[in-house]
């Protein structure tokens, strides 16, 4: 009787610590990580409980962020630094070694697989010498209710049947494409690294309207409301009406650097964030306009997309070290949406190379945990 007085005395003792430190716990404490061991350069993607996410090693995985426990991972040939898109009971996503996955996302089972050809494609990575190539993206899949559209280094853009793989249609770009797709009204939107925007009828594959900025265009064509928002290594952002191509505004974003990240929108769509490169920016910007709202300092290269959920919107940045460039540095951020102040904050671990570290790929925010896919070799997770 004494004995099980005691035990549960010490399981009621832990479940009021457990209880308590949740209701102590503030923005931005950590958690707790998990280790992939190799730089992560792909989103993560959440549903529920269960995160999605790859890894340089050429894992996918699946992540119970409830219990802090993997729930499976799956091997592809090469780097997967594309977002999972999640649909039903599938997950799709992409790896280096030049093919497009669809797996049961509960077990981690593959359904499908079909060839980009760009397995043997060689990145140029990021390095303080020419050619200034960058080459650190890829496209990520998307979906509308027949069809898994994404983009290949072999400078195709291809259209797939979501429940077999079949290939539908693909359409011969201009160059290599490492942006992810938007669909809109019946088109999707695709942008290569010769500058090039395309708008294709999404039943077809044909071109409807062409724009060509002067840059390469690693980041992704976003749909904000009725405009197509794009970003060039030009140096400019681009506000498209979305349907015919004409040119609602163009904006020469401050530091005169490439705009590498990709928009997000607002709370509502009359405004979207967006970062910079060399400018080290976070901007909130109008939709209509692109007028300047704010812009907040990030510590280094801020190359990826924001995430926005509720009233933060999260952005990461990378460095380096090279003496005589611009000083970037590894950094996190939690911003305010409306003032553009810092909530809350971090600097990741450095690693080796070129890019010492850093944050670039977009976390994924549930209503009690931010999930940061970190160049360390981890999945940070934070409380929200």
């Amino acid at each position: 009787m004494q004995r099980q007085t005691s035990l549960h005395f010490h399981l009621m003792a832990a479940f009021l610590f457990v209880m308590s430190f949740q209701l102590i716990a503030k923005s931005g404490d950590y958690l707790y990580s998990f280790q992939t061991g190799s730089e992560n350069w792909g989103g993560v993607s959440l549903r529920g409980h269960l995160a999605y996410f790859g890894s340089d090693n050429g894992k996918l995985y699946s992540l119970d962020i409830d219990r802090a426990k993997l729930r499976w991972s799956f091997s592809t040939g090469d780097k997967v630094r594309s977002k999972p898109l999640i649909d039903q009971y599938r997950v799709y996503f992409t790896s280096d070694d030049g093919c497009l996955y669809a797996l049961n996302r509960w077990t981690g089972k593959q359904i499908w697989q079909a060839d980009l050809n760009d397995g043997d494609y060689v990145r140029v990575l990021p390095a303080n010498h020419a050619p200034w190539e960058f080459d650190y993206t890829k496209s990520s899949p998307i979906s509308d209710r027949n069809n898994v559209y994404v983009g290949s280094a072999d400078g195709h853009f291809y259209a797939f049947v979501k429940r077999s793989g079949t290939l539908r249609w693909k359409f011969k770009a201009d160059g290599k494409i490492r942006s992810t797709a938007s669909l809109y009204q019946g088109l999707v939107y695709v942008t290569t690294w010769e500058g090039t925007v395309y708008a294709l009828d999404k039943h077809t594959g044909e071109v409807v309207w062409q724009y060509q900025t002067q840059g390469a265009i690693p980041s992704s064509p976003m749909i904000i409301g009725d405009v197509l928002v794009v970003g060039s290594r030009d140096t400019y952002l681009y506000g498209f009406a979305p349907l015919n191509g004409s040119i609602i505004w163009k904006k020469a974003l401050p530091g005169g650097s490439w705009v590498e990240s990709s928009a997000v929108a607002g709370k509502e769509n009359d405004y979207f964030y967006i970062g910079s490169s060399d400018a080290k920016l976070l901007f909130k910007m109008t939709t209509q306009s692109g007028e300047i709202l704010w812009q907040t300092a990030t510590p280094g290269w801020s190359w990826g997309q924001p995430v926005v959920h509720k009233k933060h919107v999260y952005i990461g940045s990378t460095g380096h070290d090279e003496p005589g460039w611009y000083i970037t540095k590894r950094g996190f951020l939690a911003v305010d949406t409306e003032s553009g102040d810092i909530v809350w904050e971090y600097q990741p671990n450095q690693i080796s190379g070129f890019v010492h570290g850093g944050v670039y790929a977009s976390p994924a925010v549930s209503n009690l945990k931010v999930l940061v896919p970190d160049l360390d070799g981890y999945i940070h997770i934070f409380e929200k």
